[in-house]
């Protein structure tokens, strides 16, 4: 049975991580200045990533971490 995701549901690689805020998979950039895959409207996703241009899953506070699709 497909679930329709492509994506992978572990954080394996060492720059891969879940957000303890909105639960998305994120990666950090190499040097470490950057992190990728926040939801848009998570506090830690930065300024210049504010706005999404996905369809996808958007943070709100009162659903807490439950590990969904990044923006």
């Amino acid at each position: 049975m497909s679930l329709g995701y492509s994506g992978s549901f572990t954080a394996e690689k060492d720059r891969e991580f879940f957000c303890d805020t909105c639960g998305a998979r994120c990666t950090r950039s190499i040097n470490g200045d950057l992190e990728y895959g926040h939801l848009v409207g998570c506090p830690e996703r930065l300024d210049e990533f504010k706005i999404g241009t996905s369809e996808g899953r958007r943070y709100r506070p009162d659903e807490g971490s439950d590990g969904g699709a990044s923006a």
